[in-house]
């Protein structure tokens, strides 16, 4: 006969040390738990964003480009140490448009843009102009007169063109590399794009001269921009901590590795 719960008070003891246990772990564990779930979402969750555009990041090569390099120095100096996720384009804009906690780089600003960031961190100028191979020198009215312009999709260079309505456009995917063949290969007439870009790209392909840049034909600047409901302190912290790069040479060490005048 299977013995009752009364005549079992080894089973009652069983019982009653499951829940002393029980009760100790829970508040063992519960300043753990508190802690967890005090901690600011928005900040734990941050993303860092990019897309491969050299000499401003770079996802494969020797370096990794001059803006890549600066977030980490400031996630170093915040002891944070975020990774820098690669992702297409047109997905890192659209992630960081929809989310509150992104910074994108590098963004350049366009009317199109303006209002869906927080422009917080100008990093560096940025000039778009032709390049060729032939020593031709363009300005923008001979540059309409060309048969072909190489220019990358989804990028103020192509904005700004369109917006002054070229019609002989070559859109690719590629930053830098298949506009370089097209060049050297004579399938296009020039290339529009930013100088450092263009400069940077032609040095790591080793591609021989003469290489001719236009005056430039517009002009702005690289930033670090933030998505509209970023955390507030956090963004100031990355201000201050970006200042402080200028002001000690940090910064401009860095731009020495990358472009030089």
């Amino acid at each position: 006969m299977k013995p009752s719960i009364k005549s079992s008070p080894n089973w009652i003891n069983h019982i009653r040390l499951i829940g002393l246990i029980t009760f100790f772990c829970y508040f063992a564990l519960f300043p753990l738990v508190q802690v967890h779930a005090n901690e600011p979402i928005a900040h734990s969750s941050i993303k860092l964003v990019t897309s491969h555009l050299v000499p401003y990041s770079i996802q494969e090569g020797r370096q990794q480009g001059f803006m890549v390099d600066i977030v980490r120095e400031i996630e170093r100096r915040m002891g944070t140490h975020r990774p820098v996720l690669f992702l297409p384009w047109p997905r890192a804009i659209r992630n960081t448009r929809l989310s509150a906690n992104h910074i994108i780089f590098p963004l350049t600003r366009t009317l199109e843009r303006e209002a869906h960031f927080d422009w917080g961190i100008k990093v560096a100028p940025i000039d778009l102009v032709f390049v060729t191979l032939n020593g031709q020198q363009l300005d923008l009215e001979q540059a309409r007169s060309l048969a072909t312009i190489v220019v990358q999709q989804n990028t103020p260079f192509e904005q700004y063109l369109r917006q002054q309505g070229f019609k002989n456009l070559v859109i690719t995917t590629s930053a830098a590399s298949i506009q370089i063949r097209m060049l050297q290969a004579g399938r296009v007439n020039a290339w529009f794009t930013a100088r450092d870009l263009a400069g940077y790209s032609m040095k790591e392909l080793f591609v021989p001269g003469p290489i001719t840049y236009s005056k430039p034909i517009t002009s702005g600047h690289v930033y670090f921009a933030f998505s509209k409901q970023f955390p507030q302190t956090l963004k100031t912290e990355y201000q201050q901590i970006f200042k402080a790069m200028q002001s000690d040479g940090t910064f401009q060490q860095i731009m020495d590795r990358y472009i030089r005048n």
